[in-house]
């Protein structure tokens, strides 16, 4: 009886040791995740790979823009690809700081604000800084310890290979007259606004959260970050837009809550791209850019080729989403109009345009990083205004 009991107990120990094992391979694979997108498998020998159809240009491969589905290809008719679940526990990060105290330190601190605690010796010893709980109190300066939605974002992958219809060209702007524009504000500041979305929120049809590592975290590739769009629905408090609201709790019995984009600042050209990532009901890249018109005037717009996740995405983009997302960049541009003009609204609005590529035209934008920036014709008395390095392909 008791060598029953004993090997009773044994059995409950192997078990137990069994169940730990599983609990740190979990743990690897959500905290040792790599940092960057998944590649795909190998590409083949030249002599056995089929022959491309369309020329790459210099900087791109197959692992990062797979080939566009063909216009008309046996796509599902829901949206594919990972989702973004960004639910789990995220502490804030531990440190010993000379004085001998255990303090927590937010990733969000400003970097000015650590530059000076450790140029006067009074801030966290940066090799104490860990995460309690997460990866076994990982320091927050190694990729075991970075923010886990961060590395839930960045094991994201482009939704390319889920493009269905036509590719659709949409353009949007306002422009404001030097004389226009509120005290000490340039091109600058109002990129500053547009690279974190700062304006974004307020009266529009959804709200947005931007992730970047702080100056305590691990570092992303330069100019990379991630933004997650959550669309406002009839459960929020407020009465304002019902209509849109309603339409955004409808599209959720397709279309996920929350929806994820890879961003790519270019702050030398005042330039941010967002590029599409899991499910989003979409397919292709966003532009958000300002710069100065030939006639002095600061113009900033917003610029996208894409398709859709799905069939169903495909038919409610051709009924009314073009024209709820036309309204969600409308309001954002106004926002931002609002704001630089000093709270006067003295800007000028063209009408939006939307064009649809011919069938089977590729996304002309397949690399975020190399979207191109507007080429100003230097002529005052030119028309129009901006001519397009990608002209031809319209």
């Amino acid at each position: 009886m008791k060598l029953f009991k004993s090997t009773g107990r044994r059995h409950q120990s192997n078990k137990l040791r069994r169940r730990l094992g599983l609990e740190t391979l979990q743990s690897r694979e959500l905290f040792y995740a790599p940092p960057f997108t998944p590649v795909g498998p190998p590409t083949p020998p030249a002599e056995e790979a089929p022959p491309a159809e369309n020329s790459q240009s210099p900087g791109e491969s197959n692992s990062t823009t797979p080939a566009i589905e063909p216009t008309g290809t046996d796509v599902g008719w829901f949206p594919q690809g990972d989702s973004f679940h960004g639910t789990r526990f995220v502490p804030t990060p531990l440190g010993l700081f000379p004085d001998g105290s255990v303090q927590s330190v937010t990733p969000e601190i400003s970097p000015r604000v650590v530059e000076l605690l450790d140029a006067s010796n009074r801030g966290p010893i940066r090799s104490t800084l860990h995460r309690p709980r997460v990866a076994f109190g990982a320091p927050t300066g190694t990729l075991a310890g970075r923010n886990p939605r961060l590395i839930e974002l960045t094991t994201m992958q482009e939704n390319w290979a889920h493009a269905y219809g036509n590719v659709v060209h949409s353009h949007q702007r306002i422009e404001n007259a030097p004389e226009n524009l509120g005290p000490r504000v340039d091109i600058d500041l109002i990129y500053s606004w547009l690279e974190n979305f700062l304006l974004f929120d307020a009266g529009n049809l959804a709200t947005v959260q931007v992730y970047r590592p702080g100056p305590i975290e691990f570092p992303l590739p330069e100019g990379e970050s991630y933004a997650i769009f959550t669309v406002n629905t009839l459960d929020h408090s407020g009465g304002e837009d019902r209509g849109w609201r309603l339409l955004n709790t409808l599209q959720l019995s397709v279309n996920d809550l929350h929806i994820p984009v890879r961003l790519h600042s270019r702050p030398d050209d005042h330039q941010l791209t967002a590029v599409t990532l899991g499910n989003h009901m979409l397919v292709g890249v966003r532009a958000w850019r300002i710069y100065e018109s030939n006639i002095g005037w600061i113009c900033i717009e917003t610029e996208s080729y894409e398709q859709r996740n799905g069939r169903i995405n495909n038919r409610a983009a051709q009924i009314g989403g073009r024209i709820a997302m036309e309204e969600i960049w409308h309001r954002y541009l106004r926002n931002l109009g609002h704001a630089a003009t000093g709270g006067t609204d003295r800007f000028s609005a063209p009408p939006s345009q939307w064009t649809v590529l011919p069938e089977g035209t590729p996304n002309p934008w397949r690399n975020p990083r190399t979207v191109p920036v507007p080429q100003v014709d230097p002529d005052p008395f030119s028309f129009p205004i901006l001519k397009r390095a990608n002209e031809n392909s319209k």
